[in-house]
């Protein structure tokens, strides 16, 4: 019986290096060894301000420098004196900018999605009874998480001057799947671990804040153009493209809120796993061999 016991105890946590790093060590037949470890912050930092910075840098310098370019533009029906983000990064300047921050961040924002979709599944809260609905926002968190960036690359790659049919699909297909995966991340939130004090609330009640100014802003951005295009009242393509800086920041604040989700909470370490014979295996073949050599050495005898 104590054997047992200790057998099911959990193992020790490894010794840490000089580097701060786990010693190598074994489990489940395993040789694990930790090569690189990150800050969940850092990483946090990493995928958030590449896209604040790429968005307001191009924001910025198309008002600030190319304003006579973009600006003041007339169409069929009149002036309008804000740019859409279309037309921001159609130029060379801004083009550069958004696609090099937006695309740098992409991957980072995959590991905090497998992440995230990893987490939630070991955090769900037992109480909550219905596993089929949690796990199916769960999936859906994922896999529309991987198809708004997915969307929001091509849109920074497509532009208006490529394809602007493409591009005005993609735009929306980006914005309908931030909707779904903001949605999602928020149920998720509220049925898991997520939910608890001291930042698991004040994240909850930030997402459902950026969720709501981004659901009210999109039958405003959808109305003021179509008051623009089919009414030809001016001031609609400006409230247009006001919405639209603003759906930009709203999804980047919500994504920040990962900021409370993973605080002291999660550790990014880069290991190197191998499989280890297990000895206890090789001395059993090696007694069952034993007999045999013996009985053949009898028998040259």
């Amino acid at each position: 019986m104590p054997n047992e016991e200790k057998g099911e105890e959990k193992s020790p946590t490894p010794p840490l290096n000089a580097k701060g790093l786990f010693e190598t060590y074994e489990k489940d037949g395993k040789r694990i060894t930790e090569i690189l470890r990150f800050n969940a912050v850092e990483v946090f930092f990493a995928g958030f301000l590449p896209p604040v910075v790429g968005s307001v840098s191009a924001i910025a310098i198309a008002l600030i420098f190319h304003n006579d370019e973009i600006s003041n533009y007339n169409w069929q029906c009149g002036r309008a004196r804000l740019p859409s983000l279309s037309r921001i990064i159609n130029l060379s300047v801004e083009r550069t900018f958004w696609q090099l921050f937006i695309l740098f961040h992409v991957p980072i924002r995959v590991i905090e999605l497998i992440t995230g979709f990893s987490r939630y599944k070991r955090l769900r809260n037992i109480h909550y009874k219905h596993t089929w609905l949690y796990e199916i926002s769960r999936y859906i968190y994922f896999y529309i998480g991987l198809a708004e960036l997915l969307f929001l690359a091509a849109l920074s790659i497509i532009g208006e001057r490529e394809n602007i049919q493409l591009h005005v699909i993609f735009f929306y297909i980006f914005g309908i799947c931030g909707i779904g995966h903001m949605i999602s991340n928020i149920f998720c939130h509220a049925h898991s671990l997520y939910y608890i004090n001291p930042y698991g609330r004040t994240s909850y009640y930030l997402k459902i804040l950026f969720t709501s100014l981004y659901l009210l802003s999109a039958p405003i951005l959808v109305g003021s153009f179509m008051l623009y295009w089919k009414k030809c009242i001016t001031w609609g393509y400006d409230v247009f493209a006001v919405c639209e800086y603003c759906g930009v920041f709203l999804n980047i604040c919500f994504h920040g809120c990962a900021f409370f989700d993973i605080r002291y909470k999660v550790c990014f370490s880069v290991r190197h796993v191998e499989s280890v014979k297990d000895k206890s295996k090789k001395e059993e073949d090696s007694k069952k061999a034993s007999p045999d050599i013996e009985l053949k050495n009898r028998g040259h005898g």
